[in-house]
């Protein structure tokens, strides 16, 4: 009888974890996804941090966003060498973002951090930007190491599923429109709006 107590309270445990489980998954499915491809030390990218910053606290719980620093850089040799549109101080900002993005998966915080460094006057406010996030990290280990090389090595696949004309690139739920592009750069609020209205029933409250 004991065992048979045992087996039924393991039994409704693990229906538990997998109702959990389940339910998480569902809200993750039900937020758009957005993947944002940009460089560090681009004007335009820049510029779209004052839209992305405001946007995403706003509407959080609705989105789940990937940060790409990288652009229209390229490696060389496996990531023995990066050659980057702005040149060598931003395959540096690029790494150092990447590193950082990494170390959370806060994304309040690798959105507050990213925003805060893109508008830095030089990468010795790092370590400003991310006490500014909350955020307490190691990036020097990772900035001098093979992390930092994968790291980037892995942005660079994720942007060359894309393979971008222009940066920053702005894609929703992994497939690439040049209208919705076109949208978000003029108005990503209003653009991100649109398509959670079309994927999911919003509050009464929520973008208007």
């Amino acid at each position: 009888m004991l065992k048979f107590i045992i087996a039924l309270c393991i039994f409704s445990m693990l229906n538990c974890c997998l109702a959990e489980q389940s339910s998480r998954d569902k809200r993750q499915a039900e937020k758009l996804h957005i993947t944002l491809l940009y460089e560090s030390l681009c004007p335009d990218s820049r510029n779209f941090m004052r839209q992305l910053g405001p946007v995403h606290e706003e509407l959080e719980p609705y989105i789940d966003i990937e940060l790409v620093p990288f652009g229209k850089s390229a490696s060389e040799d496996n990531g023995a060498l990066f050659h980057c549109q702005h040149g060598p101080a931003e395959c540096e900002g690029n790494r150092l973002q990447s590193c950082v993005i990494s170390s959370t998966k806060n994304q309040a915080i690798q959105v507050k951090f990213v925003v805060c460094q893109m508008f830095a006057s030089d990468y010795a406010n790092a370590d400003k930007c991310a006490s500014e996030a909350g955020l307490l990290t190691d990036v020097e280990h990772c900035m001098k190491t093979e992390t930092g090389t994968k790291l980037q090595l892995q942005a660079e696949l994720i942007t060359n599923r894309y393979r971008p004309s222009f940066v920053p690139t702005i894609v929703y739920n992994h497939v690439f429109s040049q209208q919705l592009q076109d949208k978000s750069l003029r108005n990503f609020r209003a653009t991100v709006c649109y398509l959670l209205r079309q994927q999911i029933s919003l509050p009464p409250t929520v973008c208007q």
